[in-house]
């Protein structure tokens, strides 16, 4: 029996028409079933480590040292506070820097890069420089833009009232929280028209309460000022200017200057660098490198305050870990209660 010219064209379009009839259906019953809601397992927030770096003028190049410990140990702060030469090394590390770029910069930067001197009744370092010095290794970016949340203390120069920058022109920051009084040129902030800033060690060495205002739960607070209370307090002597004197060390004579007063019969100094004191011993964890003895005019001290600084934080390290882990922990319960 022969079959019509059209029987398998015929039988391909029943065929064509029969899927196309089944995906029709399966479509048509995927969209009446109700929207499939994926569940996100919550992200348990790591605590927020801050690191708090105090001032100290050339002692200060022990700060590096404690990065690098924290780094060897993959602890990476989320937020960064620093007063003087602390906001200086801390805006570097915020913008990203490692230990060992840190360590460079601190081995190869001239006091030339640094220092403008001027004449003026208001100091003789202009501060420009140090801005300048900032914005260009940072790449210009506001400290709203740095990778690690950032603040630099400061104190309004007529009020002493303490001022924390958070965003705006990283590097004029720092340089208002660097203006040792009658050394530097107190910067406007904003440069035309603003109050006039000083160095945030006048009120705020180590500027632990800014840190736990700011957010954090866990704060590592670096003194590199407590192995000076007797030889600098002890010694009354004014700060001087001679040829050996670096910008490291006139970062140093707020500390002089606080010290000094705190060992004279004015209540006010006293009271002031108790206030201080206390604050520090606020945070969770306080690494006091053994610089006392230390001096920076040379690389191959620069580099022995480093040292310290590591050597400081590697005999707390137990202690920093413990306490991360601790909080974590803790984060973690609350956030299972709050999904309950």
């Amino acid at each position: 029996m022969s079959l019509p010219f059209n029987y398998f064209s015929s039988r391909h379009f029943l065929r064509r028409f029969s899927m196309l009839s089944i995906l029709g259906l399966l479509i048509s019953a995927c969209q009446s079933l109700p929207p499939i809601t994926e569940t996100v397992t919550p992200i348990i927030n790591q605590p927020k480590v801050a690191l708090v770096l105090g001032g100290g003028g050339a002692k200060g190049f022990a700060h590096i040292g404690v990065i690098k410990a924290l780094e060897e140990n993959g602890i990476t702060p989320t937020l960064v506070v620093g007063t003087s030469v602390g906001s200086l090394v801390g805006s570097l590390y915020a913008s990203g820097y490692n230990a060992n770029q840190l360590e460079h910069l601190a081995l190869n930067t001239s006091d030339n890069e640094l220092t403008d001197f001027t004449l003026s009744n208001q100091g003789f370092i202009e501060g420009i420089k140090l801005k300048n010095f900032i914005n260009t290794k940072i790449g210009g970016r506001t400290i709203e833009n740095l990778p690690i949340s950032f603040a630099a203390v400061a104190a309004e120069k007529h009020t002493l009232k303490k001022a924390i920058f958070t965003s705006g022109d990283t590097g004029l920051a720092v340089q208002a929280s660097c203006s040792v009084p009658n050394i530097f040129i107190a910067p406007r902030i904003p440069e035309k028209g603003g109050k006039k800033y000083i160095d945030g060690g006048v009120v705020s060495l180590v500027p632990v309460d800014t840190a736990r205002d700011l957010g954090a739960d866990i704060i590592i607070a670096v003194d590199v000022t407590a192995a000076n209370v007797n030889t600098s307090a002890n010694s009354k002597m004014p700060t001087t200017i001679n040829p050996l004197t670096s910008f490291w060390s006139f970062l140093e004579s707020t500390v002089v200057t606080n010290l000094a007063n705190a060992s004279t019969v004015s209540q006010a100094g006293i009271n002031r660098s108790t206030a201080m004191r206390r604050e520090r011993d606020r945070a969770d964890i306080v690494i006091v490198p053994n610089v006392g003895h230390i001096s920076s005019l040379d690389t191959s001290q620069r580099r022995a305050l480093m040292t310290a600084g590591t050597q400081a934080t590697a005999a707390q390290m137990n202690a920093i870990k413990q306490l991360i882990k601790e909080q974590s922990l803790k984060d973690k319960a609350q956030s299972k209660l709050a999904t309950l």
